[in-house]
């Protein structure tokens, strides 16, 4: 059975439940996954066992967590020897302008060569507005940039944009591409 590793990094926790739900397709394919965060086990965490690996992060400030980064850096080399994946958990994919979206990528990009990775899969994921998890600063200044770029501003409710087929359909294609099927044990 492959093993996969998941590693992520969150801020306000819906990166965790993208990386949970992208476990969840890759054991519905056979696979066998370990989830960790990269905050919580990320340094003793290495990729060697693991016969692929997917990083999920989400972007906040135009960058990723520093304890992603950090893992990202420190694995590189293994990482480009492995199937891998990066997951980049955002709304700015959600702009109808493309010149937001093009920042979107041009923060992947940045964040991905800058480490010397290069992943098989580099994927921006539609992630959540949690405005019941923020304060009223943060809450403020979020609603703000929402507001200009014409999504949702009620903040007495939660939104979330992620496409979980879409997610599910992914993993699919990432198993099938590299062979990380459930494979017979041998006697």
């Amino acid at each position: 059975m492959s093993r996969i590793l998941i590693l992520y990094g969150t801020t306000d926790g819906h990166t965790r439940k993208v990386a949970e739900a992208v476990a969840k397709a890759f054991r519905e394919e056979g696979c066998n996954t370990e989830v960790r965060e990269a905050r919580v086990s990320g340094p003793s965490v290495a990729p060697e066992p693991f016969e692929a690996v997917v990083v999920a992060a989400s972007i906040h400030a135009s960058g990723f967590q520093r304890p992603v980064k950090q893992w990202v850096r420190a694995h590189a080399a293994e990482l480009n020897r492995r199937p891998s994946a990066f997951l980049a958990v955002c709304l700015g994919i959600l702009e109808p302008k493309a010149e937001a979206r093009q920042q979107v990528w041009t923060i992947i990009d940045r964040f991905v060569d800058g480490a010397g990775w290069k992943p098989d899969v580099r994927l921006p994921i539609a992630g959540a507005l949690p405005y019941s998890r923020y304060g009223w600063f943060k809450k403020w200044i979020i609603r703000r940039i929402v507001a200009k770029a014409g999504g949702d501003t009620d903040t007495s409710r939660d939104y979330e944009y992620t496409d979980w087929q879409a997610l599910a359909e992914f993993v699919h294609h990432f198993v099938t591409e590299h062979g990380l099927v459930a494979r017979p044990m041998t006697v």
